[in-house]
């Protein structure tokens, strides 16, 4: 994905940047609807037929809700792809010395950045929202056991195929790396505001204005590396260490 011009628009026209934002936009909004659907089919008609059930039960239903979320971003992406015709858009490889040297930069900084972030949110006084996770995570710590490999295996790899390998794919297509970068990790910040659980709307978007500052990250590694693989393995290793943060937290074994 290299470019000389790193912040400019690039050399597609308006119509054609105006397209891929509009593109991309259908893209984030269509993959969470069919992981709904993926989830609803899955939760209450699948398992239920093969008598298992997830009503009150938060260590079986939060990971089998995750893992249906990462297949329906997986079926939206991989359908698009299909339908379109541009299958090589996302670039997957496994993985040489500077994609690993790349990944443990890019969780050192992911990791920077959070301290940053909330040190200025202490600073200035600035009420951070919740996400729902950390609520299951604090009322039933062993969910966090199961969603720390599940970090690796379904939530890094499915947020990032959707958001950095197709929608931050296409954009390059259209613009130059920074405001690629910056419009996929804007469309990745505010799609996790319905995962946002109390706190006033000023709480939110304080949140959601963290979490596009880390995403920029995320993509950052897109595009230096041009492996999807590495902000997966990011994505998941942060993930990884927030859940056994909330675990250590909720147990007491942070104390």
């Amino acid at each position: 994905m290299a470019d000389a011009d790193y912040t400019g628009l690039g050399g597609a026209s308006t119509e054609e940047r105006l397209r891929a934002v509009g593109t991309g936009i259908g893209l984030a909004v269509g993959g969470f609807i069919v992981a709904v659907v993926v989830v609803a089919i899955g939760a209450f008609v699948v398992l239920p037929l093969l008598g298992i059930s997830l009503q009150n039960q938060p260590t079986l239903s939060y990971p089998v809700t995750t893992i249906l979320q990462g297949l329906g971003f997986g079926i939206a992406v991989g359908g698009y792809l299909k339908f379109s015709g541009r299958t090589g858009l996302v670039k997957v490889r496994f993985p040489d010395l500077r994609d690993a040297v790349a990944t443990i930069v890019g969780v050192v900084l992911l990791l920077l950045a959070l301290a940053g972030v909330s040190y200025l949110f202490q600073l200035f006084g600035i009420q951070a929202a919740q996400n729902q996770i950390e609520e299951v995570g604090m009322n039933n710590p062993e969910v966090m056991l199961y969603m720390i490999p599940l970090a690796f295996l379904v939530i890094g790899p499915g947020e990032e195929l959707l958001f950095r390998g197709a929608i931050q794919g296409l954009f390059r297509e259209s613009y130059a790396p920074i405001p690629a970068i910056a419009l996929s990790s804007a469309l990745f910040a505010v799609a996790h505001f319905i995962a946002l659980s109390g706190g006033s709307l000023g709480a939110k978007v304080a949140t959601i204005s963290a979490l596009f500052a880390l995403s920029l990250v995320l993509g950052a590694t897109y595009e230096y590396t041009d492996n999807l693989v590495v902000p997966s393995l990011v994505h998941g290793a942060y993930d990884a260490i927030i859940f056994t943060l909330i675990y250590a937290q909720a147990t007491g074994l942070g104390v």
